[in-house]
């Protein structure tokens, strides 16, 4: 829309009587052909004269501002209309991607559902098989994109991972997801330059943290095989020999576990662990459920599953190999003891030394998120 009387004399359009005849002649003195030598001030002093004529004058005004409100309706409709059609081009465009055919005679629409309910049960090897397939047929499908930086990522490919999430987020720009992932993808790695490229490479493996963690844990150990203690907790037949310093021995050797595995960079970043890019929740999460109930049984599914779905996560089986050991050690350090039963700790300790891990590096992947 052209300027308007009101922006020709820098006024709003409820500008009282008394402001449009000031800032008349404050133009008026600026651009009166006898006091300005621009060539410009006598076009801009008839604008603004005729302005004044229009604005002082109530009658006129008011067909001047229906005038205005009936072109600025019709720039909004225009304006509305363009995005419609627009947003029925895209659509009608999606429509007939979606009904292209892959190799198996499917839709792309139906093996992106199949896609999503693969990965969803952990099959990622067929997961990134169709994935692959679906973006030789529809190149502009997100979710594929996504899927195959999640099972890269996983496998430590941090460069190929990021090329994925970004292409993901580039093909459906109104998902935060993608983007989210991606920019956690490189607040947990290192961007180096090579050859005048730039490239995500995984951080450098940190054992010392570590190592510090398991001297915590033999403290742990230590604390309970020369633990005072002589009460067990009682109604609880599973764990009757168990103190109250025994069960939290058990939590803060897991805390301390799973806090310096993160802090070695041997974990990845929880964040993106625990869901993944099509917002399900991720096996390091469910087994943290059930290892509530018994850290072997989730342990023994998480092998089955990762070996008959060739779904190995490096992160999760880290975890579970430290609290494996952990609790080994923790029931050991249970023999001395004339109170507590070592089977009892062997049994049911990983489930508070693995619930512990999980705090630990969920502690750890927040405070790198607010640095």
């Amino acid at each position: 829309m052209a300027n308007t009387y009101y922006d020709d004399l820098g006024i709003k359009p409820d500008a009282t009587k008394s402001e449009i005849k000031s800032a008349y002649r404050k133009l008026v003195l600026l651009h009166h052909p006898d006091r300005s030598k621009d060539p410009r001030s006598k076009a801009i002093f008839l604008r603004i004269r005729e302005a004044n004529e229009v604005l002082a004058d109530p009658e006129q005004r008011r067909l001047y501002d229906a005038k205005l409100e009936l072109i600025a309706r019709r720039l909004r409709e225009d304006a509305e209309k363009r995005a419609a059609e627009e947003k029925r081009k895209i659509d009608a465009q999606r429509k007939q991607e979606e009904r292209k055919t892959t190799p198996s005679g499917a839709t792309v629409a139906e093996e992106v559902l199949r896609l999503q309910s693969l990965y969803g049960s952990g099959r990622h090897s067929e997961a990134e098989k169709l994935a692959h397939a679906i973006l030789q047929v529809d190149p502009r499908q997100a979710i594929p994109y996504a899927v195959i930086a999640d099972i890269l990522r996983a496998r430590g490919y941090m460069n190929e991972a990021g090329k994925m999430y970004a292409y993901a987020a580039q093909m459906d720009p109104s998902n935060p997801v993608y983007q989210r992932r991606y920019e956690q993808l490189l607040s947990s790695s290192r961007v180096v330059t090579k050859n005048g490229t730039y490239k995500i490479e995984a951080v450098e493996q940190n054992y010392k943290a570590p190592t510090i963690g398991a001297a915590f844990v033999v403290g742990c150990g230590l604390v309970v095989m020369f633990s005072p203690e002589h009460i067990g907790i009682v109604g609880l037949p599973m764990v009757s020999s168990w103190t109250l310093g025994l069960i939290f021995m058990l939590f803060l050797s897991g805390v301390c576990l799973g806090a310096s595995l993160a802090v070695g960079n041997l974990l990845d970043r929880f964040g993106l662990i625990a869901s993944s890019a099509t917002g399900r929740s991720s096996p390091t999460a469910i087994l943290g459920l059930v290892a509530v109930v018994n850290f072997w049984v989730s342990a023994l599914l998480y092998v089955m599953i990762a070996i008959g779905l060739r779904a190995f996560n490096y992160s999760t089986t880290r975890l579970m190999m430290g609290v494996g050991a952990a609790t080994l050690f923790m029931a050991a350090a249970c023999l001395p003891s004339k109170v507590l039963i070592p089977s009892q700790t062997l049994l049911w300790g990983g489930n508070l030394i693995y619930i512990g891990g999980l705090v630990g590096w969920m502690a750890v992947d927040s405070m790198r998120g607010a640095e």
